[in-house]
């Protein structure tokens, strides 16, 4: 019989595929494993727990061109002792290393009068440092709604590590543009002007 580490390799895996295991409960007997009964044992195991949701449900608007504005997100929710919190200013801070799930958004609108292209650009920090690239909005109409949204994974390895989001008038484009809620007629909840939502992958 030839080694394992000498089989062709497949890079396309589904869930009715099986792999060779010991099974430790039945004297070490070698057994074949089904990959979505591992996969349903890795979330039971694992979980997943939502441990912030946060809403801003305010405008939110630079003070004029290349002015940083921090992006808040309601207010303040959770203390040290929990895995996540964050203040009003909108700084999630970390409390307990592990893998976290961010889904993160934004409405990119443009208020007042018209006239020329507002540039509204968007970045991420980590420990105040910028995280990936810059996201750049082209606006050159009012009262026209653009939604950003992100989701991602985040190892968090240091327990204080924090995340904040800013936005921004870029001077390449005119005076206009932010975050803003977008108000609804039909029954529902407003747009929010920001929100953000964390889980934590395990214990």
């Amino acid at each position: 019989m030839a080694k394992i580490s000498t089989y062709e390799t497949d890079g396309n895996p589904s869930l009715a595929d099986k792999v060779i295991g010991t099974e430790v409960s039945s004297d070490n007997a070698t057994k074949n494993y089904l990959l979505s009964d591992i996969k349903s044992l890795m979330f039971e195991t694992f979980g997943v727990t939502q441990v912030l949701n946060g809403v801003s449900t305010v405008n939110q608007v630079p003070s004029g061109l290349d002015s940083a504005l921090q992006v808040s997100f309601g207010a303040a929710q959770y203390t040290s002792s929990d895995p996540v919190m964050i203040d009003a200013a909108g700084t999630v801070t970390f409390n307990q290393p592990g893998l976290y799930l961010l889904n993160a958004y934004g409405n990119v609108e443009r208020k007042g009068s018209s006239g020329g292209s507002a540039i509204i650009l968007f970045r991420s920090l980590i420990n105040d440092v910028q995280a990936g690239s810059t996201i750049g909005f082209d606006v050159d109409k009012t009262d026209t709604f653009t939604p950003y949204e992100i989701t991602i994974p985040l190892n968090i390895t240091t327990a204080g590590t924090t995340l904040k989001f800013q936005i921004m008038r870029d001077s390449s484009g005119v005076d206009a543009g932010g975050l803003y809620i977008h108000e609804n007629l039909g029954g529902w909840s407003d747009v929010p002007s920001a929100e953000i939502g964390l889980w934590k992958i395990g214990s």
